[in-house]
């Protein structure tokens, strides 16, 4: 084994936009509807993704006889489907909704088009696959499908024809076939419909490929752009392998490599990307001590068992306290930890189907799902006992916002049916119960609640929390994590969220350079307004997307509270 192994992710990897768009189309179908929901054929071609769909009750069927009720629900998958089967569907009573790609629906337009002008269509690519079967409908009688060069030669001559290409075609493979079939017709029409994802995806692979000693290609065996890469890697590499995931790695797939390059498909989502990478990780450094592991595996409990969250939480607590100008009460704190641990350990109990689970969490929510739920719940009643010691009035209301807390994500139980399905919700509750117990009950308890400070506090805690939940939601996306419109980030889209970011940080800042002016705890102001900048470094290294995989955000953006208390304590 090299002492050293240079491990390289390809940038244009993952879900491209069409797949995305199907994937948000059929979950805010789950999210806001009561029908059953189907598929007709697999939404995308990736079985992991598949499976995590049919966990929120959206599920693949091969034909419209499988559907009982008519009451349903249908969607068209990414690849679509031929004209004829769309106009038998929408004769039904179904509702059917087109989650076809439009970069796809625009070869559908462009082949209907020159057919309707008399030009053969001849398409470059899988005749077999489903989108091309889809674009064959549009064509009329005179259509050819053929794979490369070799069968382009088989043609006959045409007098005019529109070549087009499957969207996720090799382009040296249909420019090949332009330049036989050019020779073949009289006149040619060339419409190059291979997709800007897929162009940039097979480019960054050619780059790489050719100078490393291993490519992974990750992605479904049933993925024709996945299987495209793996044949342009297979000729430019000195090795590849085609791997849908992680645990498919051979443990001596990195005997002898020093350069290694990591790419997958279209369909394939960023965690299980992130997943070979960390196995890639274990593969190479095989000399890792067995205490080093347990510690690093031990490091990811905490942060995804939430106790890392709660010493952010009470941080926060410690540092409203600090602007309050109450007395520090250790009960606070510890209540704010246990309340806060609570809640998130319950909420991430219940987000089934948002990812495969990893190693850390398959041990807490699977493993060990009954003994976690239970001390999820422990802590949340130790926190409201806690609250019992401030008067019946911090009890009462710390039950509620607790009891809420919980019942949000089940939203049949809770009948907080439409404020769940209102865009950001899942951000707003959370700031709201992070601000409530790290800054209300301190105030409410040190009789401070009508201040100014105190009003304050809680203005800064509501919107700290905000951004750090809004910051999770682009993580969550970004590694491709099933989340619906209750994230912000989903809801508004990249723009408006680092536009919000942005102006949140700016308000804040304004806030504190005001009281600073005013004479109002000068030291302490000032470490906010300094502490303040690590979430616009944070921001600003999301936005050109240096965005890490879930763990490690989580830790990195909740470090924020830790770093804020810190400083709080040293200017104390």
């Amino acid at each position: 084994m090299p002492e050293k192994v240079k491990i390289l992710v390809a940038r244009h990897a993952g879900f491209c936009p069409g797949v995305k768009k199907a994937i948000d189309m059929a979950l805010a179908l789950a999210r806001n509807r009561k029908q059953p929901i189907y598929t007709l054929g697999p939404l995308i071609h990736n079985r992991q993704v598949i499976e995590t769909l049919e966990e929120k009750n959206i599920k693949a069927i091969g034909d419209i006889s499988q559907i009982n009720d008519s009451n349903s629900i249908l969607v068209i998958r990414a690849h679509g489907i031929p004209q004829k089967e769309e106009q038998k569907l929408r004769a039904t009573t179904m509702e059917i909704i087109d989650a076809t790609c439009p970069l796809v629906k625009k070869v559908h337009s462009n082949i209907r088009d020159y057919s309707q002008k008399g030009y053969a269509t001849i398409i470059v690519g899988d005749a077999d696959h489903a989108e091309v079967i889809g674009l064959m409908s549009y064509a009329k009688d005179n259509c050819h499908v053929i794979s490369g060069p070799d069968e382009a030669r088989k043609l006959p001559a045409l007098k005019k024809a529109n070549i087009v290409a499957q969207t996720t075609q090799e382009e040296r493979i249909f420019n090949e076939c332009v330049e036989i079939i050019r020779e073949k017709t009289d006149e040619l029409t060339v419409s190059n419909t291979i997709c800007a994802p897929t162009r940039e995806r097979q480019k960054e692979t050619i780059e790489f490929a050719k100078n490393c000693d291993l490519v992974i290609v990750v992605g479904g065996r049933n993925s024709a752009n996945t299987q495209r890469l793996f044949k342009i890697c297979s000729k430019l590499a000195k090795d590849a392998i085609h791997i849908e995931k992680d645990d498919e790695l051979p443990n001596d797939a990195l005997n002898n490599r020093r350069n290694i390059f990591i790419t997958a498909g279209a369909s394939t989502p960023n965690w299980m990307i992130e997943k070979v990478l960390e196995k890639t990780r274990e593969l190479s450094k095989k000399e890792k001590s067995f205490l080093a592991e347990k510690l690093t595996f031990i490091g990811k409990l905490f942060v995804t068992g939430n106790l890392y969250t709660a010493i952010s939480a009470m941080s926060l607590t410690y540092i409203c306290m600090k602007l309050e100008s109450v007395k520090i009460d250790t009960r606070l704190i510890i209540l704010s930890g246990l309340f806060v641990a609570s809640l998130h350990i319950i909420h991430r109990m219940a987000e089934k189907g948002s990812v495969v689970p990893d190693r850390a969490q398959k041990f807490l929510f699977i493993r060990f799902k009954t003994a976690v739920k239970l001390l999820g719940i422990i802590f949340g009643i130790s926190s409201i006992i806690i609250s019992a010691l401030f008067g019946i009035k911090i009890l009462i209301v710390t039950a509620l916002f607790w009891l809420a807390g919980i019942f949000y994500p089940y939203k049949a139980i809770s009948g907080l049916n439409k404020f769940s399905d209102f865009p950001a919700s899942k951000d707003i509750v959370t700031a709201l119960g992070w601000s409530f117990v790290c800054a209300g009950l301190p105030a409410i308890a040190g009789e401070t609640i009508a201040y100014k400070s105190s009003q304050l506090a809680l203005l800064f805690a509501l919107l700290l929390v905000f951004m750090r939940s809004v910051l999770l939601g682009i993580s969550n996306v970004h590694n491709d994590m099933i989340v619906g419109n209750e994230n912000f980030y989903k809801a508004v889209g990249p723009k408006l969220t680092y536009a919000t970011v942005t102006l949140i940080f700016i308000f804040l800042e304004i806030v504190l350079i005001t009281l600073f002016n005013m004479g109002w705890k000068e030291v302490l102001v000032r470490t906010m307004f300094f502490g303040l900048f690590y979430y616009m470094v944070i921001t600003a290294l999301f936005f050109l997307k240096k965005i890490p995989e879930r763990i490690s955000s989580e830790t990195i953006i909740d470090f924020q509270f830790i770093f804020l208390g810190l400083l709080t304590f040293i200017a104390a």
